[in-house]
């Protein structure tokens, strides 16, 4: 009965199955890898050994379930997804095989005169009639765990790994095992069944970190260097046709292309070509949004419904729910109260998977680590961290700026829960000071306002110093600039770089993305190659004229998508040349730039040192790459016997300078950095002093100060500077 006008709609049921992988049952609802399925398909047909490889959560599982398999069955073929148990418990590793061997002979109803009893593979494989007429194929998924989990069981060791290696090998190379060749060679016993022929093909899907260790046994069989396949992560068309053909009419374009949006970082990409899309975090963004549909009752993913879940809160949720997940598989014994509300894999995470930029990296794990070991364990198996080599390193780029705001706040609260603490402890001695001297109040007023007046004073004096400078070096800046009227003050003009650097920016980014359509394209040639390979050899074999014919265009299309790829791969390779020479040239600018600079400095300097002899100088960095420098930074050089409270206030993580309180410090000295990061000290009495520099966050460094020759010194102030950081000392 169709629903009244006053009625809603039901709503379907969930459309997308979130991290788990595709069924062969579900071949009908897997969409967006046609071009791979068909490829790895012929490369199955055509080779008797295949080995698939990718990284984690690409999707190889679901690919051969519900892509691969499906095909090869109407081809008369009968796969067998086999994935190896290394329990203490488990049988061994040949008679696991078998077992699945009997079970999805029986499922799927074949008569077989036989099971796989003691006899080898190889043998059972060519005596048995059912493999006249279909092919097994032994699919070995999740093969890495050959790698892994059996180093873990010192069962699985040398000896019955060897005999696995040893059989499968014989199934591979369609070599007659040594046992037999006793029988058949020795005793001349007579043989019923054409041994020379190849009866079976095997398939090993892995992550492709595990490349190596397959390269290592290529000896023992040769063939794993000849059928090859790499799965790689979706582009922004197979994403955007994941999306529309699964929700079908219940999604418009629009709203289609805005979920591709949230795959990706790159704002203003407009080529779905050079969008890379992890199809894991596909899955479970689509997931989500699915699960918010069925609860509101809604048929449609609407704007409405995009509305009210864009992209940060959507990955905000899926990222909380995984490291929260994540810690608390962890087993780390907390302290306090403070301690228990932390999440150790959040920090893990902000700290060493990031760049200072909020760019993700590598991080090489060590024994320091083994606490968060468990966590890590989770976070892999919901495809937010991928592992190689002890290498973890995040799976998504789109999360690392969320992950950059949560280190940000952190910090941030790191700092002020330690400002608040000083602060209180101030406002303590403050008023216990106020109860114990109450009646000394109006003496220490007195006190304070002599104070102040002399430090206006020199304040006064400081700035008359200040515009006598400021004078002579326009004068000097006039006189370098050329010629002008007695009335009219010459100042120079000052050089602006960001152009310039935003310009290399952007040939940086231009370069980057030609290297990733570079990149893409040439595994497309290895995709395109493969295919050529594939239909020259159906053409060498029996065929009827008209699928020969058919197949001769099909390789002539190929040759002519060959031919673009390669020439769009030199077009490419060539434009990275010219934008390398422009940015080159960009980049002797900006240095030419920075030596005019250095000669206005140096003038400058000449100033300064009217002013008295330098004492201590040097240069104030960061630890970020990059042209940039610190520039404008107060410095303060604090004699440290004379000045024992300030010290002794002094937590390792400031938030910000007290200079109000500095500049009425006893025996100070302030100087500020240049535009390079150069500071200068003069005229400075020896003794022990901190230098304090005037950044977002930083502590004291400690100086001793001689009276021989000038202290030249850089420091960093970068986050954090931890006091006392170092001791450095005149001859």
């Amino acid at each position: 009965m169709p629903a009244t006008a006053n009625e809603q709609p039901q709503a379907t049921a969930h459309a997308f199955i979130g991290l788990q992988s595709y069924t062969e049952a579900q071949t009908d609802s897997f969409f967006g890898r046609d071009e791979e399925i068909e490829a790895l398909t012929g490369l199955v047909k055509s080779n008797t050994l295949t080995i698939v490889f990718g990284k984690s959560g690409t999707g190889k599982t679901s690919l051969l379930n519900a892509g691969v398999f499906p095909k090869l069955r109407k081809e008369f073929c009968l796969p067998f997804r086999i994935r190896l148990e290394f329990k203490e418990e488990s049988p061994d590793l040949i008679t696991q095989i078998k077992k699945v061997l009997k079970q999805e002979i029986d499922k799927y109803g074949f008569k077989a005169e036989s099971y796989p009893a003691s006899e080898t593979l190889w043998e059972y494989f060519h005596k048995e009639p059912l493999w006249k007429t279909v092919t097994p194929i032994l699919i070995f998924d999740q093969f890495e765990e050959l790698f892994t989990l059996a180093k873990k069981n010192p069962r699985f060791g040398n000896t019955e790994l060897a005999v696995f290696w040893e059989e499968l090998s014989d199934l591979i190379e369609n070599s007659i095992p040594e046992k037999l060749k006793v029988r058949f060679l020795d005793h001349k016993e007579q043989i019923q069944y054409n041994y020379k022929k190849q009866k079976s093909k095997i398939v090993f899907a892995f992550r492709e970190e595990f490349l190596p260790e397959f390269e290592s046994i290529t000896l023992r069989i040769p063939s794993i260097k000849f059928s090859r396949f790499r799965l790689m992560p979706m582009n922004g068309h197979q994403a955007y046709e994941v999306i529309t053909k699964t929700w079908k009419e219940n999604i418009n374009p629009s709203e289609a292309k805005q979920i591709v949006s949230y795959l990706t970082n790159e704002t203003d990409q407009e080529s779905y070509d050079l969008i890379t899309v992890e199809p894991s975090l596909l899955s479970q963004v689509c997931a989500y949004i699915d699960k918010e549909r069925i609860e509101e009752g809604a048929n449609k993913v609407s704007a409405e419904l995009l509305n009210k879940y864009p992209k940060e809160t959507i990955l905000r949720s899926i990222y909380n729910e995984a490291v929260i997940a994540a810690d608390n598989a962890l087993n780390i014994v907390t302290e306090s109260k403070e301690k228990e509300q932390r999440n150790h894999v959040k920090e893990f995470l902000e700290e060493k998977l990031i760049t200072t930029e909020g760019f993700r990296t590598k991080y090489t794990l060590s024994e320091k680590d083994d606490n968060i070991r468990p966590g890590i364990e989770v976070l892999k198996n919901k495809y937010f961290i991928r592992e190689d080599d002890k290498s973890v390193e995040l799976t998504h780029d789109v999360l690392a700026p969320l992950i950059k705001a949560d280190r940000e706040k952190r910090r941030k609260e790191i700092a002020l829960t330690a400002e608040r603490k000083k602060a209180r402890k101030k406002a303590l001695i403050i008023l216990l000071v106020t109860l114990l001297a109450a009646g000394g109040f109006w003496a220490l007023a007195a006190i304070q306002s002599n104070k102040a007046i002399n430090q206006l004073k020199d304040a006064r004096d400081s700035l008359v110093v200040i515009n006598r400078l400021i004078k002579e070096g326009d004068s000097i800046l006039k006189s370098e600039s050329g010629p002008s009227s007695k009335n009219k003050s010459v100042k120079p003009v000052p050089y602006d770089s960001s152009a310039l650097k935003q310009n290399i920016k952007n040939y940086d980014s231009l370069i980057h993305l030609n290297e990733v359509t570079i990149k893409k394209l040439r595994g497309e040639i290895i995709i395109l190659n493969d295919t050529i390979i594939v239909y020259k050899d159906r053409l060498r074999g029996a065929l009827p004229t008209g699928l020969i014919t058919s197949l001769s265009g099909q390789i002539r299309d190929l040759r002519n998508n060959l031919s673009a790829s390669e020439k769009k791969v030199e077009e490419l390779i060539s434009e990275n040349k010219v934008l390398n020479e422009e940015n080159l040239k960009l980049r002797k600018e900006l240095e030419t730039l920075r030596k005019e600079l250095m000669k206005k400095q140096i003038t400058i300097d000449s100033l300064l040192r009217a002013l008295g002899n330098v004492t201590l100088k040097g240069k104030i960095y960061y630890d970020q790459d990059g042209p940039d420098k610190p520039s404008n930074l107060s410095l303060y050089l604090i004699p440290q016997n004379e000045n024992r409270k300030i010290i002794r206030n002094a937590s390792v993580y400031e938030i910000f300078c007290n200079e109000k309180e500095l500049d009425g410090v006893k025996g100070i000295k302030k100087t500020v950095t240049d535009i390079n990061g150069y500071y200068a000290f003069r005229n400075v009495p020896k003794g022990e002093y901190l230098l304090k520099i005037c950044g977002y966050y930083g502590g004291f460094y400690k100086i001793s100060i001689g009276n021989v020759k000038p202290l030249e010194k850089d420091f960093n102030a970068s986050f954090p500077v931890k006091y006392p950081y170092t001791i450095e000392q005149t001859p």
